[in-house]
């Protein structure tokens, strides 16, 4: 347990029954390489609280100190639960509402290297096998879209990568068209789509791993209602990473550049959720492609369930990227900043200061420098530095052609011609309308 109070949802927090959106926190276990360099784990997950750990040291460069900052969310779950359990109390009953007829999203928010799109991995599997099991002894059909948002570019994964735009259809939900959708009759085929998509999904190396998603990957499964003209309908949104600290220095000018619109359309997400959050009269949604296709999550007319998953790494050296992560999702969530005289509140966190005692800076600067002294000068003193490794190394983008026939080819024999049927067809009804 903490040694300190949880803390409390400021005043106007979205509380209520009826909220539109729920804030949920992963933490990734600490890898055995970052336990190799130095790092340590600065992250504790609590029931319905996350707390980071972060130390700091006075302007006198002598006296240490530890702000414990102490965030509240509707759920935290630790290095030790397992993907069931994520799925079980977060995306779970999104499921049900859909076979009900409603509209719901999903959302995997957090920085690169923190565990999204391995979280998103475990939801698209156990989605699968729910949606289908609810529709068991039915004739409802299930169809599938896989478009890929980067910058003002929107992208069919489903059809080799191919342009389409958003359009806004007569019920006011926006549709990307002409966009392939594909009717798929179990999990393993609506597995199969989603598995192609992946493959083509545009990703390049960095500093943090060496197949970093570099866009937005929108994954959208339709299912017929059970009145006519009727259907619910479940977006999967594995978002792209927020820019790494210490990654963003060694980005050459092409991962900068992504780097810079994708941290745009995520500040033009969070600005949006914010605002519904908050009972806004106005939100705009218009001002970048990500909000667009998104519409119904900030529409308060609607009955549009959302669960955002924030993801944090518990790395020392990404302690000031999870606590970004942890503010963003508490403004998310709707919870306002607040002042008290006895703690600092921070969007929705507390932080309790713990003085831990004194560090001699000076001695310790003097017993580097006569180490170094008596090693001498390493043997590469001059020389001029090489980029990293992985700033040689292209985006997988440039052979999405090649990937999408491989991949084509493997699927099975259904679902092949499913898909090679559906590219023939210019848009569904849905998208004409």
């Amino acid at each position: 347990d903490a040694p300190f109070e949880a803390p409390m949802r400021p005043e106007g927090s979205a509380v209520a029954a009826d909220r539109f959106v729920r804030v949920c926190v992963r933490k990734r276990p600490l890898f055995p390489h970052e336990t190799a360099q130095g790092e340590f784990d600065v992250i504790t997950c609590l029931p319905g609280r996350v707390v980071v750990h972060d130390a700091r040291m006075h302007p006198d460069m002598r006296h240490t100190f530890m702000n414990h900052h102490d965030f509240a969310f509707d759920e935290a779950f630790s290095e030790k639960v397992g993907n069931e359990e994520v799925y079980a109390r977060t995306a779970c009953e999104l499921v049900a509402s859909t076979l009900a007829g409603r509209c719901c999203t999903v959302m995997m928010y957090g920085q690169t290297g923190s565990g999204k799109t391995y979280t998103m991995s475990a939801v698209y599997e156990r989605v699968a096998k729910d949606l289908f099991a609810g529709l068991e002894n039915t004739s409802r059909r299930v169809f599938a879209t896989f478009i890929e948002l980067s910058g003002d570019k929107c992208s069919d994964m489903l059809n080799a990568g191919e342009n389409c735009n958003l359009t806004q259809g007569f019920d006011g939900a926006v549709h990307p068209y002409p966009c392939v959708e594909v009717e798929v009759r179990e999990p393993s085929e609506l597995l199969a789509m989603i598995n192609l998509a992946a493959k083509l999904r545009a990703t390049a190396a960095t500093g943090v791993h060496d197949q970093s998603s570099r866009s937005h990957a929108v994954c959208r499964i339709y299912v017929e209602g059970e009145e006519e003209n009727t259907e619910g309908n479940l977006t999967l949104v594995d978002l792209a990473g927020s820019e790494h600290r210490v990654d963003s220095s060694e980005h050459n000018a092409e991962r900068r550049k992504e780097g810079a619109k994708i941290n745009a359309s995520l500040a033009a997400l969070k600005e949006c959720i914010r605002a519904a959050s908050n009972n806004a009269k106005f939100v705009a949604f218009r001002q970048n492609r990500l909000t667009q296709i998104l519409r119904g999550c900030f529409s308060r007319l609607d009955q549009h369930q959302t669960v955002v998953i924030a993801t944090v790494s518990p790395s020392s050296k990404d302690t000031e990227h999870s606590m970004n992560t942890l503010r963003h999702a508490c403004i998310m969530d709707g919870q306002k900043e607040k002042k008290d005289g006895n703690s600092a509140h921070v969007a929705g966190g507390v932080a309790t200061k713990e003085l831990l005692g004194e560090i001699d800076v000076a001695r310790i600067a003097r017993d580097k420098r006569a180490q170094a002294k008596a090693e001498g000068p390493p043997s590469e003193w001059g020389k001029p530095s090489e980029p990293p490794a992985h700033q040689l190394k292209q985006s997988n983008t440039r052979a999405r052609a090649s990937l999408d026939r491989r991949a084509v080819q493997a699927l099975p024999a259904r679902m092949k011609d499913a898909l090679l049927e559906a590219r023939q067809e210019w848009g569904s009804d849905r998208q004409r309308a």
